[in-house]
């Protein structure tokens, strides 16, 4: 019988119980909304730091202020009337952070706008962005000659390179300890070490196809694969170095 059919026989009545839909969400999505909010709450903090820092900045620029009349006036930047060019490149640079701080902070209080992965990766530019006007700000205000500011270049952009690849190493080489050291990964496990926990099931998964080819190998299996030292062995049981 049609379900409409039913429901007319019934007298236009619908049963009262309902079967309720639960919404599974598999493991991948939830990581992935865990991602986005951890991005929004690291986001908040450099935003508010470096709100913090420029309004501070602004309201005291380097140098001070005039506090006499003598020949200038009162309460103009002292650095505007000694080097206006220099002075002109700190407010520009240190108003662009502040103004660029404040927009991030606003935005992220709304929680549509932090859930697209497009529009956190948009945010985190726009604060690369923020930070960069914030050094701008800083050579401008503490150096007096190009060779210094062209050293904070250079040391910036160095340490930025050092900061990447070292975040793309760090995870390949804590993996390979606590694979190599088994009571630091029960440590780890136990809560006692900042590891993730992404890393620890890695480690775990690794271990457990570990035992599995030793098992297999008891049985007279042959053995495949290079162990000829223990980072090959670490590797070597990776589902992602595997993938």
């Amino acid at each position: 019988m049609p379900v409409d059919d039913r429901h007319a026989a019934h007298g236009g009545r619908t049963s009262g119980t309902e079967v309720p839909v639960a919404v599974v969400e598999d493991a991948t999505t939830a990581e992935h909304k865990a991602w986005l909010k951890e991005m929004r709450g690291w986001l908040i903090i450099l935003a508010t730091l470096a709100a913090s820092v420029t309004y501070q900045a602004g309201l005291n620029p380097p140098g001070g202020f005039w506090q006499d009349d003598n020949r200038h006036t009162a309460g103009n930047p002292v650095l505007h009337d000694r080097v206006v060019k220099r002075y002109l490149t700190f407010y520009y640079f240190n108003a662009t952070a502040f103004a660029t701080s404040l927009v991030i902070i606003i935005l992220l209080l709304n929680e549509r706008f932090y859930k697209s992965e497009a529009k956190v990766a948009a945010l985190t530019l726009t604060t690369m962005v923020d930070l960069m006007s914030l050094v701008g700000a800083y050579i401008a205000g503490s150096t007096r000659d190009m060779p210094s500011s062209i050293y904070i270049i250079v040391l910036t952009c160095f340490l930025f390179v050092c900061v990447v690849y070292i975040s793309r190493v760090l995870p390949n080489l804590c993996f390979v300890v606590l694979f190599m050291v088994p009571g630091l990964f029960r440590v780890a496990k136990k809560g006692w070490l900042p590891v993730t926990e992404n890393l620890k099931n890695r480690v775990a998964s690794a271990k457990k196809r570990e035992e599995d080819e030793e098992e297999a190998e008891k049985k007279g299996r042959k053995k495949n694969g290079c162990s000829c030292c223990p980072c090959g062995r670490a590797f070597k049981y990776d589902e992602e170095t595997a993938a």
